[in-house]
C-alpha cells in the first residue's frame, strides 16, 4: 500500500508486496524491493532505498525530524529488522531481527549479524562483522566480500522478478 502524506508520494520500488506499507517521502531506486508486511514510514523525513536493495518481510524503516533513513545500493535488510534514522552504506547485509538506531552509520561491505543492536550514533567501519547487544566489531572482512553481498542482494531482485512475472494472488 502506498500512502501519500503532506504532498509526498512514495516512489514505487521494482517490487512491493501488496501488504507492505510505504508512507510519505519514500524514495525507492531501480530494482529495489519491499517485501511482505514491511513498513517504510517517511512521515517526518525521507527514506531512501538504493538500487537492488531489498527490505525483507516484517521489517520497519523510520526516521526522525533530524535524521533520514538512507539505505545504499545492494543492501539486504533481513526479516524483522528495524532501521531507525540511520545510514547504511552500499553492499551491506543487515541480519534478521537486527536493530540499527538513530544516527548509526554502517560502513560499506559490512555484515550485521542476526539479532544485533547497533547503538545510537555508532560508526561501523567498512568491512566489519558486527554482532551482539550492543553490537561490537568482531572482525574485519576481506574486501572480496562485496561480490558475495552483491550477489545476495541481486538474488532478491530475481525473486521479485519471478513473483511479478509468475505470481498470482488467490482469493480465499
Amino acid at each position: 500500500m502506498l500512502i501519500k502524506l503532506k504532498d509526498k508520494e512514495p516512489q514505487r520500488p521494482f517490487y512491493c508486496s501488496e501488504n507492505a506499507v510505504l508512507i510519505g517521502d519514500v524514495r525507492c531506486k531501480e530494482f529495489s524491493s519491499v517485501w511482505f508486511n514491511s513498513v517504510l514510514r517517511g512521515d517526518i523525513n525521507y527514506i531512501e532505498v538504493g538500487r537492488y536493495s531489498n527490505i525483507q518481510d516484517l521489517s520497519v524503516c523510520h526516521v526522525t525530524f533530524e535524521l533520514p533513513c538512507i539505505i545504499g545500493d545492494y543492501v539486504t535488510v533481513g526479516h524483522n529488522a528495524v532501521l531507525h534514522g540511520c545510514n547504511i552504506s552500499n553492499y551491506v547485509l543487515i541480519g534478521m531481527g537486527s536493530v540499527i538506531l538513530d544516527g548509526a552509520k554502517i560502513g560499506e561491505g559490512s555484515i550485521i549479524a542476526a539479532g544485533t543492536v547497533v547503538k545510537e550514533n555508532s560508526v561501523i567501519p567498512p568491512f566489519s562483522l558486527v554482532a551482539g547487544v550492543p553490537g561490537q566489531v568482531k572482525k574485519t572482512l576481506p574486501e572480496s566480500i562485496i561480490e558475495d553481498l552483491k550477489k545476495h542482494a541481486a538474488s532478491y531482485f530475481e525473486f521479485a522478478k519471478s513473483i511479478k512475472e509468475n505470481g498470482e494472488i488467490l482469493k480465499y
